[in-house]
């Protein structure tokens, strides 16, 4: 079999992403309070679930432990790292503001720095502090100017440090998995009016914050990241698979992006899903060939036609999170390899993609589905002082963000 060197652009930027709820650990907002809600509880009791297995708790302590993260991140060689800051501990309260938290995060921001690791830092990753939940989440107009008011503090005190803002992560998994399938926080289901009420609100925080980000710095790169699936019928002769598809795509993948296009100075975007559309119920029906330890299947060609997609807004292309959850790291190495050649395959074609960043650099807290899917490029010993391990891949990605290059097999 022979091999063929896949050579990226000067300047790729490779990075690792994490989330602070994900990594830091003692954590009080409202996802640590409805992981132990009564609902919730009785729910995993009825799955034959232990609840310690779906309390983040402590994590895996990163906020004691930035040094041995970075130490992580120089190993891999990487250019870039997206970290996530936490509201809650920033703002506990209702204006009271935690200057001590912003003392925290400036020496990390500051070590990145000094170590020439370019920052992209999140501000919102689904977390809200309490009294946000208390006041209605994102139903209520109100944490729009909370949102706003958080923003500008942070691009006061921080904003020297950050090379690109993302200002919310996935905010259509949180409208989609928080108020129409009560899967995340709230974990209510919403009224149709109620859930147009979540989407406009997280519209318009999305758009004061890029206003206040850019009117402390014209020449700030901000974002979100959006989860973009590629989305297809399963058969192109079939019209109405095809609605399907195209339906599912519009508002799952383009609605958001369209809103707030004159917003965005690059996109950031998350790719893990293929869905093949069918006619009858579910819907969904992929042909699963090969999957992931979560049961996703795994499907890198089709970050190319996403890449192709998303082209046509005409802003620089960020994959700021793709990764799989591989506990036996037997499929990583394979997964990033193969993922990056699709990216490459867009670049040839002239598509202007700037970054990849793994997603994640640690295993850490997967949300709702606990402590099982390990997607780290070092595992963590939780109960071994939380003792970070490099794994079998982690040595091949380094490599390929060394030499700026994939060996590929045709």
């Amino acid at each position: 079999m022979s091999k063929k060197v896949l050579k990226f652009p000067k300047n790729f930027l490779w990075g690792a992403s994490t989330s602070a709820y994900q990594i830091e650990g003692g954590i009080y907002c409202d996802w640590s309070e409805w992981e132990k809600s009564e609902g919730r509880k009785k729910k995993l009791k009825k799955k034959g679930k232990k609840l310690e297995d779906y309390v983040c708790g402590q994590a895996v302590d990163s906020y004691n432990r930035f040094d041995e993260d970075l130490k992580c991140i120089k190993e891999l060689n990487l250019g870039g790292y997206r970290m996530g800051i936490e509201w809650a501990r920033i703002e506990p309260s209702e204006g009271n503001f935690d200057m001590k938290a912003i003392e925290y995060y400036r020496k990390i921001l500051q070590k990145l720095k000094d170590n020439n690791i370019k920052v992209v830092l999140t501000l919102w990753h689904w977390t809200n502090p309490v009294w946000i939940r208390d006041q209605g989440g994102w139903m209520n107009k109100k944490t729009v100017k909370d949102f706003a008011r958080y923003s500008e503090l942070i691009v006061k005190e921080l904003g020297s440090l950050v090379d690109f803002w993302v200002t919310l992560n996935e905010p259509m998994m949180h409208f989609f998995n928080g108020y129409l399938i009560a899967k995340f926080p709230p974990a209510k289901k919403a009224r149709i009016c109620q859930g147009l009420r979540v989407y406009k609100n997280l519209v318009r925080a999305h758009k004061e914050a890029y206003k206040i980000i850019h009117t402390k710095n014209k020449n700030a790169k901000v974002s979100i990241t959006q989860i973009v699936n590629y989305i297809e019928p399963a058969h192109k002769w079939n019209p109405l698979e095809w609605l399907i598809a195209k339906a599912y795509h519009y508002f799952g993948n383009d609605k958001f992006l369209q809103d707030i296009k004159k917003q965005l100075d690059y996109i950031g975007f998350d790719y893990y899903f293929h869905d093949r559309m069918v006619w009858y119920p579910p819907f969904r029906k992929n042909l699963n060939k090969e999957v992931n330890d979560m049961g996703w299947e795994v499907y890198p060609s089709g970050i190319y036609y996403v890449l192709k997609y998303l082209s046509k807004f005409k802003l620089p292309l960020y994959i700021m999170e793709n990764g799989l959850p591989d506990e036996d790291d037997d499929q990583r190495e394979e997964f990033i390899k193969n993922h990056l050649k699709y990216i490459h395959k867009a670049i040839k074609d002239g598509i202007d993609v700037k970054g990849y960043f793994y997603w994640s650099l640690l295993d850490n807290f997967e949300w709702e589905s606990g402590w099982m899917p390990k997607f780290g490029l070092y595992k963590v010993d939780r109960k071994n002082n939380f003792k970070r391990t490099a794994q079998p891949s982690s040595k091949v990605y380094a490599n390929i963000c060394k030499n700026n290059e994939v060996i590929s097999e045709m």
